[in-house]
């Protein structure tokens, strides 16, 4: 019986090696009236967009969360959410999707927004929300290509993302 559960194990192994990283958990981010998304990005920390934060509370799927990292310029923020588990892989990869919708990468860009330095960025072919800054710009290998930061206010169905890249160096 050992010698059987030990041959499944073996023939199983690379099945479940190779299976395709879930994609990271989507959450809502609460400041004060103002509404963001964000994602799980390791046990206790969420990624966001920095332009909501304020002088308020911060909540994350309505815990308490507070402020580790804040990056102005790539607009981007690490919270501590205790009670929170969960780890995101990042890079890039086709079929790109925003909160389940398609949403293809147009190109990489250095985006400047309100006249800000600019910054690494993905042009999504997209339809984003008031409310989906943050949101996690998902491969169809479950992997984060980048985080909504902005959608064109001169052009339809285009949206921005800053790279995964740059997320990535932040969390670690």
């Amino acid at each position: 019986m050992r010698l059987l559960a030990l041959v499944a194990a073996l023939l199983l192994a690379p099945t479940v090696a190779a299976s395709p990283p879930r994609p990271p958990q989507v959450v809502e981010v609460a400041v004060g009236h103002d509404v963001a998304k964000g994602f799980v990005a390791a046990d206790g920390r969420v990624v966001t967009v920095a332009h909501v934060l304020g002088g308020d509370t911060v909540a994350v799927d309505g815990r308490p969360a507070s402020v580790v990292r804040v990056d102005r310029r790539l607009d981007l923020a690490v919270l501590r959410v205790g009670g929170i588990e969960g780890e995101a892989r990042f890079g890039g990869g086709s079929g790109t999707t925003v909160l389940g919708r398609p949403a293809p990468v147009v190109r990489h860009i250095d985006a400047r927004v309100d006249g800000s330095a600019p910054r690494p960025a993905l042009e999504l072919r997209a339809d984003v929300e008031t409310g989906d800054s943050g949101a996690p710009v998902i491969t169809a290998s479950g992997r984060v290509a980048g985080i909504v930061f902005a959608r064109s206010r001169t052009r339809a169905r285009t949206a921005y993302a800053v790279d995964g890249t740059a997320v990535a160096r932040l969390i670690d």
